[in-house]
């Protein structure tokens, strides 16, 4: 006897964060997964992700990933600034590291 496992495919949902001047900030997928994965869908997903967020970002961000190259897409930690709930919308954050308070792990591309 032979156990099968499904697996279902992961839906990864790509988030744009932008600075309190407005600038993008950073686009990222929460957790840590490897970043090959995401690589080759990741420029129209952050790209995307802004457009959802603010059309007009779309352009700022697709400029930035031509300059660039690409998008270079690694893990890292990010962390509310203030004591808003990372998931409003009105939070801005950080690039933190893993032992600060509130740092959740993140897989995306930075901006600045």
């Amino acid at each position: 006897m032979s156990i099968a496992t499904l697996e279902r495919p992961v839906v990864l949902t790509w988030k744009a964060l932008v600075t309190e001047d407005g600038e993008p900030f950073a686009a990222y997928v929460a957790g840590h997964h490897n970043p090959l994965t995401l690589a080759g869908d990741a420029e129209d997903a952050i790209i995307k992700a802004f457009y959802d967020l603010a059309p007009h970002h779309a352009a700022d961000v697709r400029e930035i990933l031509d300059i660039a190259g690409g998008a270079v897409i690694s893990r890292f930690w990010l962390r509310p600034l203030d004591d808003r709930r990372a998931d409003d919308p009105d939070a801005l954050f950080a690039i933190a590291s893993a032992d600060q308070r509130r740092a959740f792990p993140v897989t995306g591309a930075r901006f600045q």
